[in-house]
């Protein structure tokens, strides 16, 4: 009987611990994160680091790792072995962490393709720098794009991809886009354009310095390139850039990519730059007469 009363006592304090102090949080871990392609130019700043370094095919990345590509540049990253995001050209995406439910990642700037099969079993959201706009799914396809100033575009090749952003969500099925701007909430679900907008406005045909302004209009979102240096585009989606120019002939192409890979190129004429003084020319025959 004594032992009984022992045991019962002893039941109850386990009881009474358990009520009062509550279960430990879930902390997060890394995710599980392998740079499985690279082409051209990718480099990897190690968290709490301020180096890049050249990336390794096969690299193990951990949280607050950012790999970042150059121009004309690609990386592939195999999450938790079957989840994977393609790092695009000129862009920069920070490995986030896994927690119970979900896994979180960061695109700064630039643009990313993920896929999540229909095999998986938690969240991912994607959140954007400089924007509180989080894209999530646990089973599609989507592109993103951003400027790392606020503006945000999400495309959904398949499945089912949420964006919130200032308090409102968005459902995207297959095929829409939505768009946030700074400070903006995102706007309804529409269809993916079938191409992206891309018009420029040329310097003159003649110039006598060695710079010159090159301004345009493209797709929100869109990554644009002008000789080769990347540009930012405004919410709007223009830009303007000063653009270095040799002595001689000179031609300028802008480039324009949307997140779903629809691009548009336009070239200049012939643009020819003289910074030479003009010659002047002294006729002193009949000066001293």
């Amino acid at each position: 009987m004594g032992v009984l009363v022992v045991l019962l006592v002893i039941l109850a304090g386990l009881l009474l611990v358990n009520l009062l102090v509550p279960p430990p949080q879930a902390s997060a871990s890394p995710a599980r994160v392998r740079l499985v392609t690279l082409v051209g130019q990718v480099e990897v700043r190690p968290a709490r680091s301020d180096h890049w370094q050249p990336a390794r095919l096969g690299q193990q990345l951990q949280a607050d790792d950012e790999i970042r590509t150059g121009m004309f540049s690609e990386a592939t990253l195999l999450v938790s072995d079957t989840s994977s995001v393609v790092v695009s050209p000129n862009s920069s995406f920070v490995v986030g962490s896994d927690f119970v439910r979900h896994s979180s990642f960061e695109l700064a700037r630039g643009q990313i393709s993920a896929a999540i099969p229909a095999t998986n079993k938690r969240q991912y959201k994607f959140h954007s720098r400089g924007s509180d706009a989080v894209a999530s799914t646990s089973r599609g396809e989507f592109d993103m794009a951003t400027d790392g100033r606020g503006t945000v575009v999400v495309d959904t090749r398949r499945g089912r991809v949420e964006v919130q952003a200032r308090g409102r969500k968005v459902v995207l099925r297959k095929g829409r886009r939505s768009t946030v701007r700074p400070g903006k909430p995102p706007t309804v679900a529409m269809p993916i354009p079938s191409s992206v907008a891309l018009q420029v406005k040329w310097p003159p045909a003649k110039l006598d310095r060695t710079r010159a302004t090159v301004s345009g209009r493209t797709s929100a979102g869109a990554l644009v390139m002008v000789n080769g240096l990347a540009v930012y585009t405004g919410p709007d989606g223009r830009f303007t850039v000063e653009v270095p120019l040799r002595q001689g002939k000179n031609r300028l192409v802008v480039n324009a990519s949307d997140p779903s890979g629809h691009t548009a190129r336009r070239e200049s004429g012939t643009i020819q730059v003289d910074t030479r003084p003009p010659r002047v020319r002294v006729d002193a025959k009949d000066l001293w007469k």
